[in-house]
C-alpha cells in the first residue's frame, strides 16, 4: 500500500516532500511550518470544491489555539499549519503519555469542538486521526469537511465527511449530523485517548458493524479506567450533552492540564 502511495504521489509547485494523505487529498511539506493539502488527482474538481469549503469553514471559525492554522488558498489546494508531532493516533503508537497529558488532550479536543460549533460548523468526523499535535503537544483539530450551517441551523454546504462506525451515533438518517453527533464522536475520541485504543477493539468495523451499532443503541458502553472520564464519555455516547461547553464543565478546571510532558 505504501508503495502505491509513493508511486502516485506528485508534487505541486513549492511542495518538498510527501507528508500524509486523506480520503481525496495528499499532504505535502512546503516548509518547516507549512503544508499544502491538495487533490490526489491533479485538477480534481470535486476534491477542489471540498477544499474550498474547508477554507471557508476555517475562515469562519477564525484563528484558535486548538484549531489547525489556515494560511491561505491556492488554485491547487490549501496552505495549512504544519503540526510536526503528527496525530494523537500516531503518537500513541510510539509513546505512553501520562494520565494528565491524556486528560489535557481530551479537554483541548473538547474546546476545539466547542469553538467549531459556535462558528456554525459541524465537524462530522471528530477522531484521534484528526487531532494533530504541535511541538508542545498541543491539540490542533483538522480536516474540516463537514457541515457549514446557515443562521437558522439548516445545512448550507456539506463536505460529505462522516464518522467511522465506532464514532457514529445511531440515528435513522446516517447523513444527519448535529452537535450531539459530534459530541458522540468526541466520546469515542476520549475513549481512544485515555485507553490507547478504539472502543470494542475485538470487533471489526466492517464485519461487526450492526453489532457495534446495537451496542451503542442499547447503551452497552465499554468501561474506562478513569472514573471521571468514564462518566463523561458515557454521557457523550448517551446523548446527554446539548453542547460541548457542557462537556467542558464536567471535565472541570484546565489547571491540571499540562502540555508537552513528553
Amino acid at each position: 500500500m505504501a508503495t502505491e502511495v509513493y508511486r502516485t504521489f506528485y508534487k505541486p509547485e513549492g511542495v518538498i516532500e510527501f507528508l500524509g494523505l486523506g480520503t481525496d487529498s495528499f499532504i505535502g511539506t512546503v516548509d518547516e511550518t507549512t503544508i499544502l493539502k491538495y487533490p490526489k488527482t491533479p485538477g480534481d474538481e470535486i476534491a477542489l470544491t471540498v477544499l474550498a469549503l474547508e477554507a471557508q469553514i476555517l475562515t469562519k471559525i477564525g484563528p484558535h489555539k486548538h484549531i489547525i492554522g489556515y494560511k491561505g488558498q491556492r488554485e491547487d489546494g490549501l496552505l495549512l499549519e504544519r503540526a510536526r508531532r503528527g496525530s494523537i493516533a500516531q503518537f500513541l503508537k510510539n509513546y505512553t503519555p501520562t494520565w494528565q497529558q491524556r486528560f489535557a488532550w481530551a479537554r483541548q479536543a473538547t474546546e476545539a469542538v466547542a469553538v467549531t460549533h459556535r462558528a456554525g460548523v459541524i465537524h462530522c468526523d471528530v477522531n484521534v486521526n484528526n487531532l494533530l499535535l504541535d511541538d508542545n503537544l498541543t491539540v490542533k483539530l483538522c480536516d474540516f469537511q463537514g457541515h457549514l450551517l446557515r443562521a437558522d441551523g439548516s445545512v448550507d454546504k456539506d463536505g460529505l465527511a462522516r464518522e467511522n462506525i465506532k464514532s457514529f451515533m445511531p440515528r435513522a438518517d446516517p447523513n444527519y449530523s448535529d452537535q450531539k453527533t459530534d459530541i458522540f464522536a468526541l466520546g469515542s475520541t476520549f475513549y481512544y485517548i485515555m485507553q490507547g485504543h478504539e472502543p470494542f477493539p475485538d470487533m471489526d468495523p466492517i464485519n461487526d458493524e450492526e453489532q457495534i451499532k446495537g451496542r451503542f443503541a442499547s447503551r452497552q458502553f465499554p468501561e474506562m479506567d478513569s472514573l471521571l472520564m468514564n462518566g463523561v464519555t458515557h454521557k457523550c455516547w448517551a446523548g446527554e450533552y446539548n453542547s460541548a461547553e457542557a462537556v467542558l464543565q464536567d471535565l472541570g478546571s484546565d489547571d491540571i492540564c499540562p502540555v508537552g510532558m513528553l
